[in-house]
């Protein structure tokens, strides 16, 4: 999709917003200098249907084509039932103010053809009025938000007001009217929904943007990526920035993690939105807001900088929602002149006016105490002081932090080698060990006696006559008598102590007394000779690993106590 694509696409959803929001609006005023706001004559409703008398009907068809010919907003109709209102002032101040429980958009029918059988409302999209639900009857704000609408009017209304209405004219006839002051009728009437004053222009604005941006070639000043109308319809949210620092916070609690976070963004960014449940400390937040706005003017004035305005406005979708946070600002804030009440004409003129006389007055007859401010101002630089050396800690504990995380990383590394090469080593020293076992009759070989032993045997394996002898060594044997008796004997002689040597041991020597058993004895030493030499070889070799694996394992158990200390 390309990008001038989406930017249609989120203006149109805001332009939606506004519809919804407009369709929700509390109170509606009866009469208006420019036109009539409520309707309830030539309105009925027969089971699901609205049926308007055809004069009605051509009236609001008129005003939707001339505003679209003088490219105004569209007018917006809806319809709402039971008539419940309340009525303000006496003779020409008089005001009639509609409460409705939800509104039903019927504008689209304007754009088509008069039905005298009138129109399915069933069919139309509706959206419930929260506040005058919560207001008239008592729905909590949990139960307000867990509305369900997509299953359909019919379906709402049996699940709100707990009864069965089988038409919308039922319900009418059957739902309980609320207590209090309201005046009430049951009978449908037509309200205009696109009268909000703080939407009107906003609402005219949006819709020259999407105009502009449906032309073919459209290359507006603002369409920039650097641009803050940009930045807001297109740019990503920013998470907060974990060093940003924020000055002041509430007396009666911290804030906690999530709340720190909102107060962080806040300190950088225009706009901020905080979205939660209700009870999850959202009013605490903007508590600390105003605590922190409190807190970076004063430490502008103790360093002697520019005062500047420290005017906060708290707003609400409900009256509720204010006058809980009020309650709140008069319990944790007991100073009367901290803030000033607001709302409607008559609060206004009740409350906030008096209480802004109240609060000249007190200014006027309160005197400034030197000593006091002199002491506060220490107290809030010796704070500041504090909080500064807290920040440069913290920065070197940061740095620190860093370093830490890199050796670890790299005592990480290292530990996994080892231990890889520990496993290696191991595995190989049972191998080599299973080995030994196998030879372990060889452990005590007495190898000096048997390396004796086959010399001599080959010694005397070479003075034995034989028939390839040549006529001169038989001469010489012959001569000298030697026999193979005499052989044996001296042989038997030489080995004498190599032989005693073998007896006490599992491997002991037998003399050999002729020819053949001489044969099979040097066969016999020559082999037990090699498998000596084969345990003397692994033996060394399993010494050799099991001195590294000892090595390898003081080692990793440095490593291993340096990467705890970290």
């Amino acid at each position: 999709m390309l990008e001038s694509e989406k930017l249609i696409q989120i203006v149109q959803a805001w332009l939606g917003y506004i519809r919804l929001e407009e369709l929700t609006q509390a109170e509606v005023e009866r009469s208006s200098d420019i036109y009539s706001k409520v309707v309830d004559k030539g309105v009925q409703l027969v089971g699901n249907k609205l049926l308007l008398d055809s004069e009605v009907f051509t009236q609001f068809q008129q005003q939707q084509q001339a505003a679209k010919r003088g490219n105004k907003n569209d007018v917006q109709m809806a319809v709402a039932f039971p008539q419940i209102y309340i009525i303000n002032g006496k003779g020409k101040e008089q005001r009639l103010k509609y409460l409705p429980l939800f509104t039903i958009d019927i504008s689209p029918i304007f754009k088509g053809n008069y039905r005298k059988t009138g129109w399915d409302l069933t069919e139309y999209e509706f959206q419930p009025v929260v506040v005058n639900l919560m207001r008239l009857y008592g729905l909590e704000e949990e139960q307000a938000e867990s509305l369900i609408v997509a299953s359909g009017i019919l379906k709402f209304l049996e699940d709100t007001f707990k009864g069965r209405f089988p038409t919308l004219r039922d319900f009418l006839e059957l739902v309980d009217f609320p207590e209090g002051k309201y005046k009430t009728s049951r009978q449908p009437y037509l309200l205009r929904c696109d009268f909000t004053p703080y939407n009107a222009l906003l609402k005219q604005d949006i819709q020259e943007i999407l105009k502009e941006l449906q032309q073919p070639d459209c290359n507006s000043e603002w369409l920039t990526e650097t641009h803050p109308a940009m930045q807001y319809l297109w740019g990503e949210p920013q998470s907060p920035r974990d060093e940003v620092i924020f000055w002041g916070a509430f007396p009666s609690h911290p804030p906690d993690e999530f709340q720190a976070s909102v107060l962080k963004h806040a300190q950088e960014n225009l706009l901020t939105a905080v979205c939660g449940p209700p009870g999850n400390g959202k009013t605490e937040v903007f508590l600390h807001l105003i605590a922190q706005q409190i807190v970076n003017r004063a430490l502008r004035i103790v360093h002697g900088e520019d005062d500047t305005n420290n005017l906060i406005f708290f707003v609400g979708a409900n009256n509720s929602t204010v006058k809980k946070f009020q309650q709140r600002l008069a319990i944790d804030s007991p100073a009367q002149q901290f803030y000033l009440p607001g709302g409607n004409q008559t609060n206004i003129r009740k409350e906030t006016l008096p209480k802004l006389q109240s609060t000249q007055d007190w200014l006027r007859n309160t005197e400034f105490n030197l000593d006091s401010w002199q002491q506060a101002k220490l107290e809030l630089l010796q704070a500041e002081s504090e909080i500064q050396q807290l920040l440069e800690q913290d920065r070197l504990n940061t740095a620190q932090k860093v370093i830490d995380i890199e050796r670890r990383s790299q005592l990480d590394v290292e530990i996994q080698s080892l231990n890889n090469d520990i496993s290696a080593k191991s595995s190989e020293l049972q191998a080599l060990t299973e080995q030994l076992s196998s030879l372990s009759d060889y452990a005590n070989f007495p190898l000096d006696g048997y390396q004796q032993i086959r010399e001599e045997l080959s010694q005397a394996e070479r003075e034995l006559p034989k028939e390839s002898d040549s006529i001169t060594k038989r001469a010489l044997n012959w001569l000298n008598a030697t026999t193979d008796q005499r052989i044996f004997r001296r042989l038997a002689l030489r080995i004498n102590a190599a032989v005693l040597n073998t007896l006490a041991t599992g491997h002991p020597f037998q003399t050999p007394l002729d020819h053949p058993s001489l044969t099979t004895a040097q066969a016999s030493v020559n082999q037990k000779l090699d498998l000596s030499q084969q345990w003397q070889n692994l033996h060394q070799k399993v010494t050799e690993i099991q001195t590294q694996l000892t090595a390898l394992n003081n080692e990793l158990e440095l490593k291993l106590f340096r990467h705890q200390q970290i």
